[in-house]
Formats: structure tokens, C-alpha cells, sequence
């Protein structure tokens, strides 16, 4: 009786590790204390990798997000520096080269990330244009910001009070299990999430599985939005009616998985809060369509400035 109770503890154990590996990673290995991250702050903006091209008296910063890098926007880059002074960085920890560092931030620490680096930039207040998880990270200009002059964001927008697609749930939380793993299955999985999960085709089809960086290292933002859910320390998203920046948002609209609610996008319009572009392509049309995003982006610019 003792052998047979013994042998069903064990496989009850086994069975069950890997939850308790989960609620180990998710509750232990937790980001840099604020204090830590105040004061390697200069050291983490100094660190990025950077590209200024163009000599406007007007600046656009772009933001990219996952599996990205600043070599996203090279078409827009191309088009806008001629007439404004263009700025990309890469976000920590995606650069294209792994340097072997694994530094990790919560939402709102990329976002000190992000308004220490315009300030530095010395350029007063700038445009910016954000895709993916910049997106998220730049949604706080939504509210009128002394940094941030005009925003534009691409494919990411809110659900509002709607709840979430279950492929949005499925997809973010098998990417925040990548970060926890061990590198190569951290990567395995995370290819496994794109090509099986997600389906990159029915994200944007003009992307297939080998156009994309199933790397682990680049899924930590997905780690500390579900470290933030379980742990209820989520924050509320800005309402429509506390918008102050002229906005646009501008989304593909030939794709299955949404990041947006309809809902959310009319009450922008409805009451006056911003602009919304429709536009052919997936989540990465701005490279498929790169002409005419840039002409779109141009005349929005044109008006906000007249």
C-alpha cells in the first residue's frame, strides 16, 4: 500500500512540476527593484542602439516591437528624412546580434526607458510613430505629454471593455512561458507559438515563419504583462475621452488575428479623438505597403502642422 501511495506522490509530482516551475519563474524571477533601475537609468539609454538620419527642424521617433528591431522603419526612414530629422533605437535585449545579455524591464520602466531617451534627444517635443509592443509602450502619450507632440500607432490598439480573442490570450502567454525556459526552448517554443499558435499567415500574409526571429530573448515583454495579470498589478488603459495628443492610429486590415476593438476605433472618431487609416495588408504593413503608409503619414503631418 506504502509503494502504490508512494508511486501515485511521484507521478502526481512529475505531472504537476511543470506548474510549479511556472509559479516559481513568474513569481521569483522578477525585474530590476525601481532603486536598481534608477540608477543604471543613464547607463541603459547610453546603451541603445541608435540611428539619426536627416536634418528637419521637426523630429519623428519610431519604436518597433516584437521580434523587430529599428531596421523595421527603413522605409519609412528613407521617405521621411528628407524633411524631418528621423530617430530609431532598438529596443534592450532585441538587438540583431546577441550580446549575451539577458536585461529585462516592466512596461513601465521601458517607458522611463523610452521618455528619458526623447528628452536627451534635446529636440523638444517629437512625433512619434510606434508599431507592436512600441505601441503599447508609447500609449501613454495619449494623454497630453510635454515630450510628445503628435502620435501615431500601428495595429495596436485597445479592446476598450471588450474582453480579449482567445488567440491573443493563447499566443502572449505561451510567449511569456518562452522567457522562462532555458534559451533553445525558450526559442523552440516561441517558434512553435508563431508557426502553430498564432499562425504568422493569419497575422499578416505577407510574412511567413522564416521572415520572423523566434528568439526567446526578445519575449520578456510578454513575460511581465503576465506577470502583471497574475499578479493583478495590471494598469488600466487611457480613456478614449482623456486623449490630448493628435493621434492617429492606423491598422492593416487584411489579417485574422485583430490587436484592436472596433469599438475602441469608432469612439476615437465619434468623439473627435483621433484619426483612423485603414490600410491594405497585415500587422506589417508598413513594409508590404510602404508607399502608401508613407503618404498617408506625410498628409496627417501636413495637417496637424497647419
Amino acid at each position: 500500500m506504502k509503494k502504490i501511495l508512494m508511486i501515485g506522490v511521484v507521478i502526481a509530482l512529475l505531472l504537476l512540476s511543470p506548474v510549479f516551475y511556472l509559479i516559481c519563474a513568474f513569481t521569483l524571477k522578477g525585474p530590476v527593484s525601481d532603486d536598481v533601475f534608477q540608477n543604471m537609468l543613464p547607463a541603459i539609454v547610453n546603451s541603445l542602439e541608435v540611428k539619426i538620419e536627416g536634418e528637419g527642424k521637426e523630429t519623428i521617433v519610431f519604436i518597433h516591437g516584437y521580434p523587430d528591431s529599428l531596421e523595421l522603419w527603413d522605409k519609412q526612414a528613407a521617405y521621411f528624412k528628407q524633411n524631418y530629422t528621423v530617430v530609431r533605437f532598438t529596443l534592450p535585449g532585441f538587438e540583431l546580434e546577441d550580446n549575451g545579455k539577458r536585461s529585462h524591464y516592466t512596461i513601465q520602466q521601458m517607458r522611463i526607458i523610452i521618455d528619458t531617451f526623447i528628452k536627451e534627444l534635446g529636440r523638444g517635443p517629437v512625433t512619434v510613430m510606434a508599431h507592436d509592443w512600441g505601441a503599447v509602450y508609447a500609449s501613454h502619450y495619449l494623454k497630453e505629454h510635454d515630450l510628445v507632440n503628435r502620435l501615431v500607432l500601428f495595429d495596436i490598439g485597445s479592446f476598450g471593455d471588450e474582453e480579449r480573442p482567445a488567440i491573443n490570450v493563447k499566443y502572449t502567454l505561451a510567449l511569456a512561458i518562452a522567457w522562462t525556459l532555458p534559451d533553445s526552448l525558450g526559442s523552440r517554443l516561441a517558434y512553435y507559438t508563431a508557426d502553430k499558435i498564432l499562425q504568422i499567415e493569419r497575422v499578416d500574409p505577407d510574412k511567413s515563419i522564416d521572415d520572423l526571429r523566434p528568439d526567446a530573448r526578445l519575449t520578456y515583454p510578454y513575460w511581465h504583462l503576465w506577470r502583471s495579470v497574475l499578479s493583478k498589478n495590471t494598469t488600466g488603459a487611457i480613456a478614449v475621452e482623456d486623449y490630448g495628443t493628435p493621434f492617429l492610429f492606423m491598422y492593416g486590415k487584411d489579417k485574422e488575428v485583430w490587436f484592436h476593438a472596433e469599438s475602441w476605433a469608432q469612439q476615437v472618431q465619434e468623439l473627435g479623438k483621433g484619426q483612423i487609416e485603414v490600410v491594405p495588408g497585415g500587422h506589417w504593413f508598413m513594409q508590404s505597403s510602404p508607399d502608401l503608409v508613407n503618404q498617408k503619414l506625410a498628409d496627417w503631418l501636413l495637417i496637424q502642422q497647419q
